[in-house]
């Protein structure tokens, strides 16, 4: 077992049944021992359909749809004294799959107070967490690929007031291998990346669906440069996205806590513990499995596109990561 404290995070890597003392690996200042079991993989692609011209959006659940998806100042925060505060040694069975890649328990805890361990792009720390500042705020991190597993947050101070945009993209997964750049770009890196996945709060602009929140999910395991034109080009196996939307449109100001979940060929977004939206995709023939695996708290999509940004005023904290690590999808070109 090793554990890493970096900048106010906790971060603990558990190898699973097996020898812990074969190679290291090292991602954005994880370091953990590979381990002798090997994993199921479930994988990722995307793109980003903006609210006027969404693809395969649905209300409710969604079965799954194998259509394309549309097209639609760095700080850093303070490092303190490391925490070990989150950090949870249960659950460390691992999973099994054909692969032989040995697989790894990984955990991650962010509280954003007074810092964080990942990059931030704007906004502001402090006793109570990050603090967006401005629309085109975001935090991202560089992971381990974890070929299943969650990403937990609450947010706090959001409301109606503070959702005037059409969209308000608080939080995605995506490619970020193959050479990409970091903070990645909206367009094309971003917009058609290979293995997105999204939520979306609509703000009062979007007058039809005010409050509601979309999750979206897409995978095209292509290989480099991990985005794609138009659409993506997988054939055996199509690629995948769907993206439902939903839930309860009332945002009054309390904690909020926002967590995805991925495995066994299901994704599922959550508010306060309650299963908002679903995708099953099981039956698609894709696995989760990006080359590079990268977590962010708001999009660069904000950047460019002058309906959508952050909720200024929100205030982020919490951050929880966890998961199994797994393999590389299979290349479907």
């Amino acid at each position: 077992m090793k554990v890493l404290h970096i900048a106010s995070a906790s971060v603990l890597l558990l190898a699973c049944a097996g020898d812990d003392s074969a190679g290291s690996t090292s991602t954005a200042g994880i370091t953990s021992a590979s381990a002798g079991a090997s994993a199921t993989t479930t994988s990722t692609a995307g793109s980003d359909g903006s609210s006027s011209g969404d693809a395969t959006e649905t209300s409710g659940s969604a079965g799954g749809s194998t259509s394309p998806g549309s097209t639609g100042s760095t700080s850093t925060g303070d490092a303190t004294t490391p925490s070990t505060s989150g950090v949870d040694t249960t659950g460390s069975t691992g999973t099994t799959g054909t692969t032989g890649e040995p697989s790894e328990f990984v955990t991650l805890h962010d509280p954003l107070i007074d810092g964080t361990m990942g990059t931030a792009v704007g906004g502001s720390f402090g006793a109570d967490g990050w603090t967006v500042t401005g629309k085109a705020d975001r935090i991202y991190w560089a992971l381990p690929r974890l070929a299943e597993g969650s990403v937990e947050f609450t947010m706090t101070g959001v409301t109606l007031d503070n959702m005037p945009l059409n969209d308000h993209e608080v939080f995605a997964m995506y490619e970020g291998g193959h050479a990409i750049e970091h903070p990645i770009d909206y367009a094309p890196e971003y917009r058609t990346n290979a293995y997105k996945a999204m939520i979306r709060i609509y703000g009062t602009a979007e007058a039809q669906r005010i409050g509601e929140q979309k999750l979206m999910w897409g995978m095209c395991p292509m290989g480099a440069p991990g985005y794609y034109d138009a659409e993506c080009p997988c054939a055996d196996p199509v690629g995948f996205h769907a993206e439902p939307f939903g839930g309860d449109g009332t945002w009054d100001g309390s904690p909020q806590v926002l967590r995805v979940e991925w495995s066994e060929g299901v994704s599922r977004y959550l508010r306060n513990g309650v299963v908002v939206l679903e995708i099953d995709w099981s039956e698609s023939g894709v696995t989760y499995g990006p080359d590079a695996l990268y977590v962010s708290l708001g999009t660069p999509r904000a950047e460019k596109v002058a309906s959508a940004g952050m909720p200024i005023g929100a205030v982020f904290s919490d951050v929880k990561i966890e998961g199994w690590t797994g393999p590389a999808s299979a290349l479907c070109l």
